[in-house]
């Protein structure tokens, strides 16, 4: 065997052991992250997002009114030298008390996330590192995969929101309960517009009913800031809910007669009559 046939050899051995590699690798990121919901840091947008190793956005996101933050139930992970892609379902997750047990549940479109490397892959822990970059993949994770529509000019303080208690919401009503114990001067806001949110056309095919429950944001001119989906029912009435809450108004809440943001559990009910 000559020098050059030999070099070739070595050359085509390397390439199986680098394919090898990284076809392991790739089952080793599917094994660890395949049917979990990871949100991500940045908000998601239509399409496939883009990012570098680094974590940066390669994306151009369009001007919106409002950004949607949330997760993705992974399907499948795909790994090749200069890029890692994620596919995935729109999901999200929640405690169902009565069965102790986490109900997972579609929200929106599937979402694909491409990251560009900067070279090959060499382990998992290079993977996560680069992963944990672009999605939440601490302890606080939970937190951050509830759906959470934001205003992208919202720019309230968390130390500037006090709580206040409400009722459960139908079609025909907004009613406000008192405030809590611990901002016992707080007047809550008052309802002024809330139109009804339209049934989906799968749950009004199936029949179905439900109440979905959404974390909201006042703000201090009576707009709502940010709607999160704490309890969904699925069927596109989560989505249905979210959209109709867009366009609600109130009366800001009040502290002493100085308006304040507020944040507040809310009902929204579909009922087939």
């Amino acid at each position: 065997m000559n020098r050059k046939t030999s070099f070739l050899f070595l050359a085509v051995l390397l390439l199986q052991a680098a394919v090898a590699h990284a076809q392991s690798l790739k089952d080793a990121l599917n094994d660890k992250y395949k049917n979990q919901i990871l949100a991500l840091r940045s908000p998601l947008t239509k399409g496939d997002r883009k990012f570098d190793s680094a974590g940066h956005s390669l994306s151009i996101a369009k001007s919106s009114g409002w950004l949607l933050y949330g997760g993705i139930s992974v399907k499948k992970i795909d790994l090749s030298p200069d890029t890692l892609r994620v596919e995935g379902d729109g999901a999200t997750s929640y405690l169902e008390k009565r069965i102790g047990k986490v109900i997972v549940m579609p929200f929106g479109k599937a979402r694909n996330i491409e990251i560009h490397l900067d070279q090959p892959l060499n382990s998992v822990d290079e993977a996560d590192a680069i992963m944990d970059r672009i999605f939440f993949l601490g302890p606080d994770a939970v937190d951050h995969i509830r759906p959470e529509f934001r205003r992208a000019d919202d720019n309230t303080p968390d130390s500037e929101i006090s709580k206040v208690s409400q009722r459960g919401f139908s079609h025909a009503s907004a009613n406000t309960a008192g405030s809590n114990g611990n901002d016992d001067k707080v007047l809550p806001p008052r309802p002024t517009y809330t139109p009804v949110p339209d049934f989906s056309a799968q749950a009004r095919h199936a029949k179905f009913q439900g109440t979905v429950v959404l974390g909201i944001l006042i703000d201090k001119a009576g707009k709502i800031s940010r709607i999160r989906l704490d309890r969904p029912v699925g069927m596109g009435l989560d989505e249905s809910a979210m959209e109709s809450v867009k366009q609600w108004r109130f009366s800001p809440a009040t502290r002493n007669g100085e308006p304040v943001a507020v944040a507040m559990s809310i009902e929204v009910g579909f009922n087939l009559y």
